[in-house]
């Protein structure tokens, strides 16, 4: 059974719609981009399993990130996992 927001993608697989996600993705492209990274360098950073189409996934809201994922991101792309958190976590759903 699909959780509550999660939505069929224009694509394939599914969307996650909430304001949170919105803030995420939008803060996880602003931060990769203010690292002077592409999305490619961002998954070499990332290693082996990471590729382009992986980061844009997660980038467009297609793709869950998880917890581990979430402290590696932040590690490759330099930001302060719990300040990010902070931001999320402001947004009213």
């Amino acid at each position: 059974m699909v959780g509550e927001g999660w939505v069929p993608s224009n694509g394939n697989g599914w969307e996650m719609t909430s304001a949170r996600v919105e803030v995420l993705r939008i803060l996880l492209i602003e931060r990769r981009k203010q690292a002077g990274l592409t999305q490619v360098q961002l998954a070499e950073k990332l290693g082996s399993g990471w590729h382009q189409s992986t980061v844009a996934s997660m980038e467009n809201g297609q793709r869950k990130i998880d917890v581990l994922e979430f402290l590696k991101l932040s590690e490759a792309i330099g930001f302060d996992p719990a300040e990010f958190l902070k931001l999320v976590s402001s947004v009213r759903e």
